[in-house]
């Protein structure tokens, strides 16, 4: 066992106290005591928050908090800057982009926790790391303690991606799996979800979609090499999805219903996108419940023994909560403390940045699953199927089930209809192939329609052929 005096200590400076903050600190002041493996000694000296007297640590530490974070990240004793902010507001990103800028002006390396921040000024903040030779590591803007982008960046690093997908918004997943298992309506399967701390009192972020797509970009970034936007990719949330879709996916369709974030190449492209998916209870990925996140990585060099998988690799664990960012931060510290701080300035990629393009919105194809809401009357299916046939779209099948007077009145209720209950009528049909076009074309005649209802929800089918 190695003394305190062969330790490496190494000083940190903590931006952010929040809940990954303070799990920090828990490791370092209490669980470990600053000491990781036998060879570091971790050592926070300054620690940013706005409002130090009510954390945890500041009875004991008061020293080391202070309220502006330039005292943290120009601390001469400070090697790493860990940034663990978490926006409010969209506001502040530019500010925390400032803050890991500063740092490596000041010849410092920087981990992060903040996808929002990264996802929005990535190009900028990897190009001042490559300028001024410092790290920038990552970790824990994926899948929480999941170690996905080490896999792809160093475990993978000779592999020619394919494929990267799966559940990577565990708040998604928690209130999907709910609905589910219980039948509740998506308001209330949210609410338990905000009671147990799964959602936020404001969970607009994740719901919608756009936390997934802020991990998204950085997945594609380090699969594809490619530099994307927040707002310029394919995005669905959940906000739709009812407790009878389950039913009709479950019962007539053999499977279930989950979000994912999907970059798949396809020749010199690559298909970008975040929607719920219908998927086969026999994909592994149907069996992941609760907030667990679950990855996928497809490469061409280890398709050989796949058979009939749509992936070669999964990657499952917490994908949320203090503890498991905690960990992962802290892994990505031991990395650059360990002799990584050379192994690469600026973004990590497996293919050249440049080299793929994304495929175009409207060309995203694929089968597709359409619930419908209608005024119970003769002619409807005919009509929608003639709208879709006008545009070259193939009805694949139907699926009609009887329907209890109360799931009748729920469904009826939670979609604010008027109408008595016994009166309206539910059904799906699935598409053959159509592309995002040619949907939304159809839709948009639908809709119109003086027997719908309720906006038509859909979303792609996984691993139809």
């Amino acid at each position: 066992m190695a003394s305190t005096s062969t330790r490496r200590k190494v000083g940190l400076g903590l931006l952010g106290s929040g809940v990954v903050g303070e799990a920090i600190q828990d490791i370092i002041f209490e669980d470990r005591r600053g000491k990781l493996g036998e060879d570091l000694e971790l050592e926070i000296r300054r620690i940013f928050t706005r409002s130090p007297k009510h954390k945890k640590w500041f009875a004991k530490r008061s020293a080391l908090f202070a309220t502006k974070a330039e005292e943290v990240i120009d601390d001469p004793g400070v090697e790493i800057v860990i940034e663990t902010l978490g926006f409010q507001d969209q506001a502040e990103l530019p500010i925390f982009r400032d803050y890991i800028l500063r740092a490596f002006e000041k010849g410092k390396s920087v981990v992060t926790s903040d996808k929002a921040v990264l996802a929005t000024f990535g190009n900028e903040i990897w190009a001042a790391a490559k300028k001024y030779g410092r790290q920038l590591r990552f970790e824990a803007c994926v899948g929480g303690g999941i170690p996905i982008i080490r896999s792809l960046s160093e475990s993978f690093a000779a592999e020619e991606p394919e494929a990267v997908f799966g559940i990577v918004n565990g708040t998604c997943n928690y209130i999907l799996s709910q609905m589910e298992k219980s039948g509740k309506p998506y308001a209330e399967a949210l609410k338990e979800a905000q009671q147990k701390g799964y959602a936020e009192t404001n969970p607009a972020s994740d719901v919608s979609g756009s936390d997934a797509e802020a991990k998204l970009l950085l997945l594609s970034a380090v699969a594809f090499g490619l530099q994307l936007q927040p707002g310029t990719t394919w995005r669905k949330g959940i906000e739709d999805i009812h407790a009878v879709d389950f039913r009709y996916a479950g019962r007539t369709g053999s499977s279930t219903i989950k979000h994912f974030a999907v970059a798949k190449r396809q020749g010199q492209v690559v298909q970008v996108f975040v929607s719920p998916v219908m998927l086969p209870r026999e994909n592994f990925l149907a069996g992941i419940d609760g907030a667990t996140n679950a990855i996928c990585f497809k490469g061409k060099k280890s398709g050989g023994a796949r058979r009939d998988r749509d992936c070669d690799y999964v990657l499952v664990g917490p994908g949320a909560g203090g503890g498991p960012t905690a960990v992962a931060v802290l892994g990505d510290v031991c990395e650059l403390c360990r002799g990584g701080q050379g192994r690469f300035a600026g973004l990590p990629s497996l293919v050249q940045p440049g080299t793929l393009e994304v495929q175009p919105e409207d060309e995203i194809d694929g089968s597709f699953y359409l619930r419908f809401i209608v005024k119970d009357r003769a002619g409807i299916v005919g009509d929608i199927g003639q709208t879709f046939g006008r545009l070259g779209v193939n009805i694949s099948e139907i699926w009609q089930l009887r329907h209890s007077e109360e799931e009748l009145r729920a469904l009826a209720q939670s979609c604010r209809l008027k109408e008595n209950p016994s009166e309206i009528l539910p059904f799906v049909i699935t598409l053959e192939q159509a592309t995002l076009r040619q949907m939304r074309e159809a839709l948009d005649y639908v809709r119109n329609r003086d027997y719908i209802l309720v906006d038509p929800v859909w979303f792609p089918i996984w691993g139809a052929k």
